[in-house]
């Protein structure tokens, strides 16, 4: 009588595997989808989106400030004066940016969740679009402390996610093949 469960009618014995050393494990699977690093570029995407749309009205309001500075108290004008005569034409261009950056960011999202083939071309250029527009706008702004370690910070993030995008299997594989 053997051990087997459940008893073999024939009586006989059934092969054993061999217990030999563990064998690797199959292929891994391919590095497909919105996972990875793709997922902190959309965390990225949609705070960037939420502070393009809190920076619009504020933006306007900013503007309407700027013109009608007799309607301020004397503690914001002071404030405002910082920016000297650039201020109106400063809002203006932050507004147009934020409006830009807007518009691309959702455009992004489109494309990336429906997994176009240009959406790395896109985000490539939504990263260096914002770095121009940040240098552009060091220039004009009187300098702080933090905006030269700010600029620092964002060129080489710019750097990071470009090289990401040019040389990831995930990327490849999600949305050129």
């Amino acid at each position: 009588m053997n051990n087997n469960y459940p008893p073999n009618p024939n009586d006989q014995e059934r092969e054993r595997p061999p217990y030999g050393a563990p064998q690797p494990p199959g292929p891994r699977p391919p590095l497909v989808g919105l996972g990875g690093w793709l997922t902190v570029f959309q965390i990225y995407m949609y705070w960037s989106l939420f502070i393009a749309l809190v920076s619009i009205p504020t933006y306007i309001a900013v503007l309407f400030l700027a013109a009608n500075e007799d309607a301020l108290p004397e503690e914001v004008r002071s404030v405002l004066s910082l920016y000297g005569d650039n201020l109106q034409a400063l809002s203006v261009y932050e507004l147009i940016v934020a409006i830009i950056q807007f518009v691309l960011l959702v455009l992004m999202m489109v494309l990336l969740y429906t997994r176009k083939k240009s959406f790395p071309r896109l985000a490539k250029m939504y990263l260096i679009l914002s770095l121009a527009f940040a240098v552009i706008a060091f220039f004009v702004v009187p300098p702080t402390s933090g905006m030269v370690a700010s600029m620092i910070w964002g060129a080489v993030l710019t750097l990071a996610w470009n090289m990401y995008f040019n040389r990831s299997v995930r990327v490849k594989n999600t949305f050129i093949r």
